[in-house]
């Protein structure tokens, strides 16, 4: 009886593996490093952020990787004769754990995130994605220096950050566009053939709602020539301008 059980727990583990890892294997890789109209994507294990410069002595991050020592981050921030207290405002696309654990390293940073996204950012909800039925909310210690606003313009250094809200992947994942690019987090993805795809539904909280937040968004976006790249949270950014984003919307 105990071969059938542990049969079983085996072969439900392998079930799950797969089911976290076989989303990977559909989107294009994340580089190491790249650099996109004057902003760095730096990987962080299976995950990306953003290194905004605002100046020769400040720079802004979007997204704080999972590493809680931020090595890539700092290494970057480095690269550019930075440090960690240069960082002056981290800009949140959600509040999972693989997007906020470098946080505690930028002590002088202001973060801020949609008000939505609150609970999730500072540990009192998983934001609902069916992956996270494995692990309980815990406090983060993250406290939001400000909350933003679905289209709020945020003044950012050289700058103006428009701020979108993409409820879906959480409740209150957002979408930024700072200068040519739209970092769109986990709400979207490159997939193998070069097409933006929607978040998975395994990390996902609504991915119906997730997917009618890209349509919206493509639709607010549609004829926006400003923006020339699109950066995700898992997989290589899409260097086309809005275009796959409106392809997208057009297959919904």
């Amino acid at each position: 009886m105990w071969m059938i059980v542990a049969l079983a727990v085996i072969v439900l583990l392998m079930v799950v593996v797969s089911m976290v890892v076989g989303p990977f294997l559909t989107w294009q890789r994340l580089p190491e490093r790249v650099e996109i109209n004057a902003m760095s994507i730096v990987k962080d294990g299976f995950v990306s952020a953003g290194v905004v410069p605002l100046s020769e002595h400040e720079a802004a991050l979007v997204d704080a990787g999972k590493d809680v020592q931020g090595k890539a981050l700092l290494a970057e921030l480095a690269r550019r004769g930075l440090g960690a207290d240069d960082v002056k405002v981290i800009l949140l696309t959600h509040g999972h754990s693989d997007h906020i654990g470098g946080i505690a390293k930028f002590q002088k940073a202001q973060v801020m995130a949609l008000a939505a996204e609150v609970d999730v950012v500072e540990g009192r909800s998983s934001g609902g994605a069916p992956i996270m039925c494995f692990r309980s909310p815990k406090p983060t210690g993250i406290r939001l220096a400000r909350t933003l606003q679905d289209g709020e313009v945020m003044p950012l250094g050289p700058y103006q950050v428009r701020v979108f809200a993409m409820p879906g992947h959480t409740p209150g994942s957002a979408a930024y566009a700072i200068g040519e690019n739209l970092f769109l987090g986990d709400s979207a993805n490159q997939d193998k053939r070069g097409r933006l795809s929607a978040g998975h539904w395994i990390f996902t909280g609504n991915a119906a709602q997730n997917r009618k937040s890209l349509v919206e968004l493509a639709r607010r976006l549609a004829g926006d020539t400003s923006i020339k790249a699109l950066v995700f949270g898992h997989s290589a950014p899409l260097e086309r301008g809005v275009a796959p984003l409106v392809e997208f919307a057009s297959r919904c």
